[in-house]
Parts: structure tokens; C-alpha cells; sequence
């Protein structure tokens, strides 16, 4: 029974054979510590004993039973992503910013082993203009070597991208009797406050650690979960100093909420006309509801393109699209298809917009805004396609997501 509740919440048939090493091992138990069962038919003064054997040897084989194929190799394997690496060597210099009174006063002991710094990843040896990439983590998960994948992805090809490290664990007045409503993409925690004057210090100083050959008018500004909703942060932040008048990418991944407060609403009537999004959900994310990625969306208007990153069980190891899918500790054969190669064509399109490379720049928007060639995944080791990513320009109005019209959390 815990073992079908793990799976319903949170595993989701991704280790197809946990259930394997586990029914085998409880086989093997049954057999050594009761010996086999004796026919339930006939009558004997151990009955109760033989049925428990019975049942607890047939629900150990149901459990095995379907990962013998696995184990065996005889099920098809997922396609191994040929995708041209980034040209450069990565250079990261992590730097200590000063984090206001008014929210170091505030903190919690949770993170209390955290240099709060802003990581500053560039390519080695690169002379040219370098378009800029901000980017913000998930919920508790500051630590650099979580996402080092995503940013090194970028930097290998010409980026140079800041890391921006936020406090989680903060408790503003009103942290403790409060009523959360999540409505229309936001939230209202009182925890945004601290967090977004952290996240503004935290940009103001990444500005004085900058190379000299970063090029702000190219921007592309993304994050993960929390960090998607606090990248409208500081997207308005970058609007504010006239940044990305050039090209913009807006990158959300497995986004949460945005805040509710007035202050700290974007005002994206700046955004430039060479602007693209991607708003990306996973199938089995069991952390945030899609209707914030499909409400984010909406702010960002026509250019955003919504991706749904589909599960696929058919072979083996399994694809299972969940909430980490941008984790470093995470990064499977479903990332590499699903994440890092949109990550790569996101940052050759800023390089290209850099370097005035027009014709380049265009064939790779072509591709960004949902191409065939963006949304194909490949094909099982037996010919069989995987699934494909799924496309919304309008997601709001699509009916797979009608209920969002309506959907109030938590």
C-alpha cells in the first residue's frame, strides 16, 4: 500500500523497477520463512498461515512480473539527443552580495549555511559581445550546483549568465495567520516582499560583476519553479534600465506563482518587438498546478509559446516528465530533448541577435516558436516516435484548459 501511494504521488512509474526489487525480495522472504504454500483446497491445521503465504507470494510475483522484461533488455530504449555542444569552456566566479537589513533580520535557520551570492558563468577565452542571461531557482533550492547543467549549457555557447541566489526561508509580519489564495497565475504570500527586495539587491550588484563585453541590450531572463514567477521580477527590473531593446527571451520553466501586490506587477508594454517565451510545464508535476503556467502566458501575450513536456512510459528506462526535469540532479535522456536542447537553440538565437547574424537569428525563431523540428522527440530504439512536445499559442482558450478560467488554489 505505500508503495501504490509513493507511486500515485510522487514516483509515477518512472523506477520501473523499484516494484521489481521490491516483489522479489518479498518473494524471496515468503519462500524462505514459510516455504512454499501448500493447495489452499486442502484442509490442514495451518490455513490461516498457508492463505497469508499464498496471497503475499502472488502479489510479490505481481508486483515482479512486469519488470522482467527490463531487467532482460528487452524493451526498447530511449534516442540518445545528437545535438552540437557549446564551442567554449565555462568560467564561474561566485560573489557574495549585501543582503538588506530589512530581510537578514527576517530570516530563518533553514538556509542559514548559504552565502547568498550572485554566480557569474562566462565563456573562456570569448572576445566578442556576450548577450546576458538571468537566472532564478526553485523554492529552497539555491544551491548553484542544482541548475550548473542549465547554466553551462548557455555560457558553452557565448552567454554570459548570472545565477541569482534568493532567500526562501524568510517570515515578513503576517507570515504565520495569513489565508493563501492562488488566483490568475499569483499568489499572495507575504513571503514575496522580503524576497523581492532580496532579489533587486541582488541584481543591483550582479551589474558591478558584469564583463565588460556583456551586451544588456540581448536578455534573456528565465527560472525554474518559484524562479519563474519571481523572473517577472526581474524582468521588470531589466525593463526599467532600458535592457533587451535588441532581443528577449522569456524562459519559465514548471513555473509557479507571481506575486499579487501591486508593486511588483510588470509593466511588459516595454517588452521589445524581438521578443519570445517559453512556458513550459511537465506532464507529472505533482508541485505546481499548470493553470500558473497557463496564466503567465496570458501576461506575456501572443509571442509566448506554452510546452507541455509529455510523459512517455513505453520503454525502458521510462520518460517521466516531473516538477525537477531542469535539476542538474535530475538530467535524463527526457531533459536533453525536452530542456537543454531548447536551452541551447535559446541562447545561439541571443548570440546570433548579438552578433547582427540576422539570417541565422530568423531560421532559429522559426524553430523556437513551435516547428516541427521543436516539438519532435525522437524515436524509440525500435522505430516507434516518442511523444512529441505539445504546443498552445493560446492556451487560456484551448480547451484542455478551460478549467483554468475558473481554478483558484491552493
Amino acid at each position: 500500500m505505500m508503495y501504490i501511494l509513493l507511486n500515485y504521488a510522487y514516483i509515477r512509474d518512472a523506477f520501473v523497477l523499484l516494484p521489481t526489487t521490491v516483489g522479489f525480495t518479498m518473494f524471496c522472504a515468503m519462500i524462505i520463512g514459510f516455504d512454499l504454500p501448500k493447495n489452499p483446497f486442502q484442509k490442514s491445521g495451518r490455513d490461516i498461515k498457508n492463505s497469508i503465504n499464498l496471497v503475499m507470494i502472488l502479489f510479490s510475483v505481481w508486483l515482479f512480473v512486469p519488470g522482467l522484461p527490463a531487467m532482460a533488455g528487452l524493451l526498447p530504449s530511449p534516442p540518445e539527443l545528437e545535438f552540437e555542444d557549446g564551442q567554449y569552456n565555462v568560467e564561474t566566479t561566485s560573489y557574495e552580495y549585501p543582503m538588506p537589513e530589512n530581510v537578514s533580520s527576517i530570516q530563518g535557520d533553514y538556509e542559514a549555511d548559504v552565502v547568498f551570492s550572485v554566480y557569474i558563468s562566462k565563456p573562456v577565452n570569448y572576445q566578442y559581445q556576450m548577450p546576458l542571461a538571468i537566472i532564478l531557482h526553485g523554492f529552497a533550492s539555491p544551491q548553484y550546483e542544482s541548475y550548473i547543467d542549465w547554466v553551462e549549457e548557455m555560457s558553452s555557447r557565448g552567454v554570459v549568465v548570472a545565477y541569482i541566489q534568493y532567500p526562501s526561508d524568510v517570515m515578513p509580519p503576517g507570515y504565520d495567520n495569513y489565508t493563501l489564495l492562488e488566483q490568475y497565475g499569483m499568489s499572495n504570500h507575504p513571503f514575496h516582499l522580503p524576497r523581492a527586495v532580496a532579489i533587486n539587491a541582488a541584481l543591483d550588484f550582479m551589474v558591478t560583476k558584469l564583463p565588460d563585453n556583456t551586451n544588456t541590450d540581448n536578455l534573456l531572463v528565465g527560472g525554474h519553479s518559484l524562479g519563474a514567477g519571481y523572473a517577472f521580477l526581474a524582468l521588470d527590473w531589466a525593463l526599467d534600465r532600458g535592457w533587451a531593446n535588441e532581443s528577449l527571451f522569456v524562459d519559465l520553466e514548471s513555473p509557479y506563482a507571481r506575486p499579487v501586490q501591486d508593486h511588483l506587477q510588470p509593466d511588459l508594454s516595454r517588452l521589445p518587438s524581438n521578443f519570445i517565451a517559453h512556458v513550459a510545464i511537465t506532464e507529472d508535476d505533482m508541485s505546481v498546478n499548470d493553470c500558473f503556467g497557463v496564466y503567465h502566458q496570458k501576461l506575456l501575450g501572443e509571442d509566448a509559446l506554452f510546452i507541455e513536456i509529455p510523459s512517455d512510459r513505453y520503454g525502458f528506462p521510462r520518460l517521466v516528465a516531473s516538477h525537477y526535469l531542469q535539476a542538474t540532479e535530475t538530467h535524463d535522456t527526457l531533459a536533453d530533448w525536452g530542456f537543454y536542447r531548447r536551452v541551447a537553440l535559446q541562447s545561439n538565437w541571443l548570440v546570433a541577435n548579438t552578433l547582427n547574424e540576422d539570417i541565422t537569428a530568423q531560421g532559429l525563431k522559426e524553430i523556437l516558436v513551435g516547428s516541427p523540428e521543436l516539438t519532435n522527440m525522437g524515436v524509440w530504439s525500435d522505430g516507434k516516435s516518442v511523444e512529441e512536445l505539445r504546443v498552445f499559442h493560446d492556451a487560456i482558450n484551448h480547451e484542455s484548459y478551460d478549467h483554468c478560467k475558473k481554478w483558484e488554489g491552493p
